[in-house]
């Protein structure tokens, strides 16, 4: 796994002997969908995995190239230490056709890989390499990719539609970390009521100002807008107590 045809950062690949140097940037449709797919597999990445993008695989004598995403087992390979095959992985195909997609796919295949999907921006699909017909099988929108290696089922739809990546991220999370998202929640909760009680105590000292006959002229109104709790009620005493604005606000 770790003896390299090419030297890793140099930005080439070599797949049947043949040297290929990708263009060093990419146009924003395979830019973005690149995206998507690391921001997708790094929330459902399962305990014990782990996911990368763009990582070299030796896959014969003749072939070292570097899937656009895969995951991999975290624990080393317990022969050469080094790491272990990845498990599933995935090309974003945009200007490059299906059939350089096929030949890496059909490779990543005979060493071992045990899924390896495409995703082709022209036609805007997910498909997957079928080791019996050896060749590409479209998947429907509404099917899911579930492995081991994914703590929750990765919906076709989220690698295809940006609008529900988000969802699926979100659920992925509440699947792996749900401590992590009760606690975002308990800190949007804790927000949401000193929110309130800041607009609470706001609407107090309107009143008060109106019943005391007190001017809330612009500057006071804009004091009003950003002040913090601790302020406003420190006003709020000073109107009950003193029956006027206090003079340092």
């Amino acid at each position: 796994m770790d003896e390299r045809l090419v030297a890793p950062e140099s930005g080439a690949e070599i797949l049947d002997g043949v040297v290929l140097m990708p263009p060093p940037g990419a146009d924003p449709p395979h830019a973005t969908r690149h995206l998507t797919l690391a921001y997708l597999l790094g929330a459902h990445v399962a305990a014990d995995f782990v996911a990368a993008v763009d990582m070299l695989t030796r896959t014969d004598l003749k072939s070292d190239f570097a899937p656009d995403a895969s995951i991999y087992p975290a624990a080393p390979d317990p022969e050469t230490g080094g790491r272990r095959l990845e498990v599933i992985a995935f090309e974003v195909v945009s200007k490059q056709q299906l059939s350089v997609a096929k030949t890496k796919a059909r490779k990543l295949v005979a060493r071992g890989v045990e899924r390896v999907f495409a995703i082709a921006l022209k036609t805007n699909r997910v498909v997957e390499w079928h080791r019996r017909t050896r060749n590409w099988r479209a998947m429907h929108l509404d099917e899911t990719i579930e492995h081991e290696c994914l703590a929750t089922p990765l919906p076709i739809r989220a690698l295809l539609e940006t609008a529900r990546a988000d969802e699926a991220v979100l659920e992925a999370l509440a699947a792996r970390r749900p401590e992590l998202v009760a606690a975002i929640e308990a800190r949007g909760e804790a927000k949401g009521e000193a929110r309130a009680a800041v607009r609470g105590e706001r609407h107090t000292i309107e009143l008060a100002c109106e019943l005391l006959a007190i001017p809330i002229d612009a500057s006071r109104r804009t004091w009003l807008e950003s002040a913090s709790l601790d302020e406003l009620q420190a006003v709020t005493r000073s109107l009950r107590t003193t029956r006027g604005w206090p003079t340092t606000r």
